[in-house]
């Protein structure tokens, strides 16, 4: 395979991987192994928002490309299918064609249709209330605020909003709709209803891989990934923290 072809192969597997929320430590190492799969040395530099990468033939030659990140999600299913993409380049070398084929495959795998989307928000938020030892009329409203910040949160995505905007804006409208919700049925339990509602978007996922990234060495992904979900739950608790006096004052 040519040092170009393999760059490209090379740099397109690693941005799957980090535009799908994989740790930036095995962003790289499947870089290597797909680099060494097809006879070739490489050095990567990772970042959250960027690879770096250059490649190496046995004549001296390289091949250098940097690819920006600006959106990045989470889906486990491509990481996995990276995974077993460079594990098995690594023992069985591909060729250009074949490569470039698996990988627009896994390019083109959908997320699950917005209706399971919306009830999964519905279910996990109603399943959080009552863990949290809320009554049934709490899971029941956590059930409904659940499934439209959903739908907010999709809309916002939709019309390109950054994120932290769209964190704050779905803290504020739970928190506002929560506490105008308790004039109306007093018996319920709102701050156990808000923290159902917003906890799925909380960033679980983005702390736990800047933590791995800490201990593997990495301390400017690790820390990038600490402050950005961070900033995250600040992003959520403000907003929260302004609807809930907005709707005191108002009513």
């Amino acid at each position: 395979m040519e040092l170009q072809e393999v760059l490209d192969i090379a740099v397109d597997a690693g941005e799957i991987l980090l535009r799908n929320g994989a740790e930036t430590y095995r962003v790289e190492e499947s870089i290597i192994k797909i680099c060494n799969g097809l006879e070739h040395n490489c050095e990567t530099f990772v970042l959250p928002t960027g690879i770096f990468l250059t490649v190496y033939s046995s004549g001296h030659e390289s091949e250098t490309s940097i690819r920006r990140i600006k959106v990045r999600t989470l889906d486990l299913s491509k990481i996995d299918r990276i995974n077993s993409f460079s594990r098995n380049i690594l023992n069985n070398a591909l060729s250009y064609e074949e490569a470039r084929n698996e990988l627009d495959d896994i390019k083109k795998l959908r997320s699950y249709p917005i209706l399971v989307q919306i009830i999964s928000s519905m279910v996990v938020a109603f399943a959080y209330a009552l863990l949290f030892g809320g009554t049934l009329t709490d899971g029941l409203i956590s059930l409904f605020i659940g499934s439209f910040i959903y739908l907010l949160n999709l809309r916002m995505l939709k019309l390109g909003c950054f994120p932290f905007l769209i964190y704050f804006v779905i803290g504020f409208f739970c928190g506002s709709i929560c506490m105008a919700l308790e004039f109306v049925i007093s018996e319920i339990n709102v701050y156990i209803i808000i923290i159902s509602s917003v906890l799925i978007y909380l960033p679980g996922v983005a702390m736990t891989n800047g933590i791995r990234d800490l201990l593997v060495g990495d301390t400017v992904s690790g820390l990038t990934r600490l402050g950005e979900a961070f900033l995250t739950v600040l992003a959520i608790g403000m907003g929260v923290g302004l609807g809930i006096p907005i709707v005191h004052s108002l009513i």
